[in-house]
């Protein structure tokens, strides 16, 4: 399992001439697969002491031990020369044109089209031509894909024609994209949100350095038969943007629980749909975050619910069947007869979606009856009769600076 990391990294070693040797690692972070799981270690070198913290929990625990004895025998200085592979077989090959992807996406519109989206989530020919997309796609399916399936079959069965809609409209440009003989940077942001990048083939990404994240969220989201995703937002507390963790069952994440502050000193951001996804590389974590931070939460949060239309608008139809937008808002005004409602100051109006995590919707109504004072709202956008609404998940009031629903 780690011989084939330390050959990799040996011969990289060697086209670079001569190698430093006088550096002092202090930290490590290893993705460690082990019985079919995966967790994530991060070992570090202070004050003269070895600390191991893991995914699981558990911090002497297998996937730690085999991160240590990585580690231990990556500086053994008698070991016999490293393997040398193949290079021919150790090049990554590029993603085959997907046409049977394309195709079987194409199937599925038409199934949809011949049974009519109000049956579409009870007709055979449906199931079958969902199944067929997950079996022609690269396995494990990717994140995106399997988030297309889950919304799809969620959509479906909520009979709502125009969130139906939405959801065939970004599959039909996927499939365009998929089919396009000139690819185009547009196109090719599409397919990596669909499909993730092309083996071997690095995805445009904006690097963030040292910045503080404060996670207000978590959820699991419905995929394929097969697979779930947990999505985190996190919230920059210096710009107020809002990133993603996408975490599929059993694979790695940055650690902690939910709510958390992370100081992160290095962090991919992948483009596509809303919220973008950020990979953290390089980071520390606080599970207990403090009132400034969330202050700077309650500062950062939109005050403008009219520029948040906007921007809602902008990013489904950029990505219909993907984009799921997340934001902190600070209302002006808010009324609380039979359906909440929050206000900006030019009378721009947002409304709680009712229909979505009905117990924290309920929690929410809750705190709102004992008199809880709003100040700021973190939710999951969506739209409904051509008004914004949002799926709540966390609040800040006069009392308490964080209540997570």
């Amino acid at each position: 399992m780690s011989i084939l990391l330390r050959d990799a990294a040996a011969r990289y070693l060697r086209t670079k001439g001569p190698t430093v040797t006088d550096g002092a690692v202090q930290r490590v972070s290893v993705d460690v697969e082990l019985d079919g799981r995966v967790e994530t270690v991060m070992l570090s070198f202070r004050d003269g002491s070895l600390c191991c913290v893991s995914s699981d929990g558990r911090n002497d625990g297998p996937h730690t031990l085999a991160a240590l004895q990585f580690i231990a025998a990556s500086e053994r200085r008698d070991e016999p020369p490293l393997i040398s592979l193949d290079p021919a077989a150790a090049t990554l090959s590029e993603r085959p044109p997907p046409l049977e992807l394309a195709e079987a996406l194409d199937d599925l519109l038409t199934a949809i089209a011949r049974v009519g989206a109000d049956k579409a989530g009870y007709a055979p020919s449906v199931d079958a031509a969902i199944e067929r997309v997950v079996q022609v796609a690269a396995q494990p399916t990717p994140a995106g894909l399997a988030r297309f399936v889950g919304r799809l079959q969620q959509e479906l069965r909520s009979g709502e024609i125009w969130r139906i809609a939405r959801v065939l409209e970004g599959a039909s440009q996927h499939v365009e994209a998929l089919r396009a003989s000139d690819a185009t940077r547009e196109s090719e942001e599409r397919i990596d949100a669909w499909l993730g990048p092309r083996p071997g083939i690095k995805p445009s990404v904006e690097l963030l350095y040292d910045r503080t994240m404060i996670e207000v969220g978590r959820e699991w989201l419905a995929c394929t038969d097969r697979a779930r995703i947990e999505r985190r937002y996190l919230i920059d507390a210096q710009s107020g943007a809002v990133y993603r963790e996408d975490r599929p069952r059993n694979a790695a994440a940055s650690l902690g629980p939910c709510p958390r502050e992370l100081r992160v000193g290095l962090a991919e951001v992948e483009a596509g749909p809303s919220p973008k996804r950020m990979r953290v590389l390089q980071y520390e974590v606080d599970p207990d975050v403090a009132i400034e931070s969330w202050d700077c939460v309650r500062q950062v949060a939109s005050h403008s619910i009219a520029q948040l239309t906007e921007s809602y608008r902008h990013s489904v139809r950029a990505y219909p069947a993907l984009g799921e937008p997340f934001a902190v808002i600070a209302p002006y005004r808010i009324e609380t007869h039979d359906v909440f409602k929050a206000f900006d100051s030019d009378g721009h109006q947002l409304v709680l979606d009712r229909t979505e995590r009905r117990g924290a919707v309920l929690a929410f109504y809750d705190l709102l009856a004992r008199g809880e004072q709003l100040t700021w709202v973190a939710g999951r956008l969506t739209d409904t009769a051509a008004t914004l609404c949002l799926v709540p998940f966390a609040l800040g009031t006069r009392n308490r600076p964080y209540v997570r629903l």
